[in-house]
């Protein structure tokens, strides 16, 4: 599903700049999964992954996640593309997206290997959920980025 096309430099251009079809050569999501496009405000971890009162909330390490055709993410600091890279659909049926983001970057965010449940609260806040906890939870809560 694929193509296997050269890595591009963020850090030097915009996102607007990686031409849509850069990953995959036609749109990847399901027709009820197409709102996961957009700018998502980062608000915050929530972190109790199997620990006792574990951290909670953690402050997100970037301003936003911006998502656009067909399958490429970005994370934004300070106006600033920090992360990018294609978003790999893991599991989708009509109730479920599973994804992974895939960067482009050796230097990755760790939250790049994790695969992601998908959770949309409504038509402006989203969850991602860590598939892979096994006991308590991990997530970050976005929001709609107006």
């Amino acid at each position: 599903m694929s193509c296997n096309k050269a890595a591009i430099d963020t850090s030097t251009v915009s996102i607007d700049s990686i031409p849509e079809t850069h990953y995959y050569d036609k749109e990847i999501l399901l027709a009820n999964n197409l709102k996961i496009y957009g700018a998502w405000t980062f608000l915050n971890i929530y972190s109790d992954a199997g620990i006792i009162a574990g951290p909670g909330k953690i402050s997100p390490t970037y301003d936003y996640l911006l998502i656009k055709k067909f399958g490429i993410y970005g994370m934004i600091k300070d106006n600033k593309i920090i992360e990018s890279g294609r978003i790999q659909i893991i599991k989708q049926a009509d109730n479920q997206l599973e994804i992974q983001l895939n960067s482009d970057s050796a230097d990755s965010s760790k939250f790049t290997s994790i695969t992601w449940l998908v959770n949309y609260q409504g038509n402006d806040s989203m969850l991602l959920i860590d598939a892979s906890v096994g006991c308590g939870t991990y997530y970050n809560i976005y929001q709609r980025k107006k």
